[in-house]
Parts: C-alpha cells; sequence; structure tokens
C-alpha cells in the first residue's frame, strides 16, 4: 500500500496523522517501509500495525517521541500497560501526562512551590500529578502552605523522635507512611 492510502487507512483511528508524520516517523527510524526500484514506499500490514501503536503510545498514553524511541519494547510489547521509566520530560510533556493546567504550574512557581526546569523527572511528574489531584479537590496553591507546614514539622518530628541513624529504615519509612495516612485522613476530612 503507497504512502496516501496508508494515511487514508490511519486516519480513521487517528485523524491527525498526515504524509509528512509518517515520513518523519521514517526518517526517526520508527518505521521501515519497503521501497520499489522507483524509491516509492508500499506499507505492509506489519508496518501499518506499528504506525497506529506509535500514534497510540504518543496520543493516548501521552509518550513523547524520545521516549517511544529509547523504550523500544514498547512496540513489541501487546500490552498498554507495560511498565517503563522514562528519565527525562519537556514541561510540556511532565505537564500532560500530570494533568496538571499550566496556569497551576506557573501559580506554583510564583509561590516558589516549583521551579521552572529544562528537564523534569518522573518524580516531578508524580508530584505535578499529586497536585493535580489536589486541585482537581478544590485546593489551590494558598493552601498548600498548611500542608507543606505539616510536612516540614513531621519530618522535624520523626527525625527528633527517632534519631534517624540510629535505627532500622524499614521502620521508620512505615512510621512516616502512616504518619502520611493520618495527616491526610485529616485534610481530607473536611472536603
Amino acid at each position: 500500500m503507497n504512502i496516501g492510502d496508508t494515511v487514508k487507512l490511519i486516519k480513521k483511528d487517528y485523524p491527525s496523522v498526515s504524509i509528512s508524520r509518517i515520513r518523519f516517523l521514517e526518517k526517526e527510524g520508527l518505521i521501515k517501509p519497503k521501497r520499489s526500484k522507483g524509491g516509492t514506499r508500499s506499507f505492509s500490514d506489519k508496518d501499518i500495525i506499528r504506525i497506529k501503536k506509535i500514534l497510540d503510545l504518543q496520543e493516548n498514553q501521552f509518550y513523547s517521541l524520545k521516549a517511544i524511541k529509547n523504550n523500544p519494547q514498547l512496540l513489541t510489547t501487546n500490552s498498554s500497560n507495560s511498565k517503563i521509566v522514562i528519565r527525562e520530560y519537556s514541561k510540556h510533556d511532565a505537564l500532560k501526562k500530570a494533568g496538571l493546567k499550566e496556569d497551576d504550574f506557573y501559580e506554583l512557581i510564583d509561590y516558589k512551590y516549583e521551579q521552572n526546569k529544562e528537564i523534569y523527572t518522573q518524580q516531578d511528574v508524580d508530584r505535578f500529578s499529586s497536585l493535580a489531584y489536589l486541585f482537581s479537590l478544590g485546593l489551590g496553591v494558598k493552601n498548600l502552605s498548611v500542608i507543606k507546614s505539616m510536612s516540614d514539622r513531621g519530618v522535624g518530628f520523626f527525625e527528633t523522635y527517632f534519631q534517624i541513624s540510629d535505627n532500622d529504615p524499614e521502620e521508620i519509612k512505615i512510621a512516616i507512611d502512616k504518619f502520611s495516612e493520618i495527616v491526610g485522613s485529616y485534610i481530607l476530612e473536611d472536603l
């Protein structure tokens, strides 16, 4: 099947696909359609399935093209829940994956809870996801000062009480997790 027919077929499921996008995927080495002696691309059913998988990863699961290229197992596994760790995200990708609005992010920067960086980690994305969840409950950036204060006091309490260097790290982790559950239940109790 030629590139035009391939685009028409895939467009039914992924309206954003275009000839130039497929050419770009080929240029990036993600697809390798056969070529005729005259240089015309010929896409097999296998190529079309691979293109659809790439588009699904990008548009529905929010993987960047860089993440897909660096984790080829994403394209070979049948499971859409394959677990990989993406080490680097752009700000746009990190916010999108976490579901955090850009306006909320900039307000977090204004209140000095976040920093604008070039590269974000999975830990940043996890934190953004938590913040997006809290914002969806009706909390705002201004409310975070209370939560941060409680967190800072809790850490200080555990450092003093357990004198961390002398105790079992697993025991301390359990205590902190339990403390977090209690604090969380008090915070959410009034919502």
